[in-house]
């Protein structure tokens, strides 16, 4: 049996890394030797065949991998599709209401210009009603303090007249008393009467 002298750890590694590359290097010789040997002893065209199946392979692989990919492509359209379609649908629902919303707008605005118009003659009617009953109530000052005038006028005709009336009574009684005097003057002296 060898002895190995004491080695660290490190140094042993080391050693057997190198030891590790060393058979690497000779098991790798021989196989080349033996692919060579064996090389120079087959026919061309089986490396040929084997190169084609490889390359065939390769083009299996290649074609299942693009397969596959129209497989998830064509699933992504037929997605994209029918995202497409109700997106088309969704589009023709808002232009529908779009379009209702902009009849409405239009039949809104024109009913707000006939409420501004009603407005307008309602207001310029209400000014000239207003206009009407200052001028009537005007007109009715002047024919309040006319008629008042008329009033105090004819009670103070009325108050003249029973003055008049009363004063003519007074008269009246005057002159009867007057005139019973005098007949009685003239009853008494019949000479004075001629």
């Amino acid at each position: 049996m060898v002895e190995f002298p004491d080695l660290n750890p490190t140094q042993l590694l080391i050693a057997a890394s190198g030891a590790g590359f060393l058979l690497g290097c000779l098991l790798s010789r021989m196989a080349s030797r033996a692919a060579n040997q064996h090389s120079a002893t087959e026919d061309p065209r089986n490396h040929l065949i084997r190169e084609l199946e490889a390359d065939l392979r390769t083009v299996r692989r290649q074609y299942e991998d693009s397969q596959q990919a129209l497989a998830e492509k064509s699933e992504e359209f037929a997605t994209a599709v029918e995202t497409l379609q109700e997106l088309r649908s969704t589009m023709a629902e808002l232009e529908e209401e779009a379009e209702d919303i902009r009849t409405e707008n239009k039949s809104s605005v024109a009913k707000m210009r006939e409420l501004r118009h009603e407005l307008q003659d309602r207001a310029t009617q209400t000014i000239r009603e207003h206009m009407r009953a200052e001028e009537a109530e005007t007109e009715l000052q002047v024919a309040k303090a006319g008629s008042d005038a008329v009033l105090s006028e004819i009670n103070r005709l009325q108050a003249e007249r029973k003055q008049l009336t009363d004063t003519m009574r007074i008269l009246e009684e005057q002159v009867m008393l007057d005139g019973d005097s005098m007949e009685s003057d003239d009853v008494e002296n019949p000479e004075n009467t001629d």
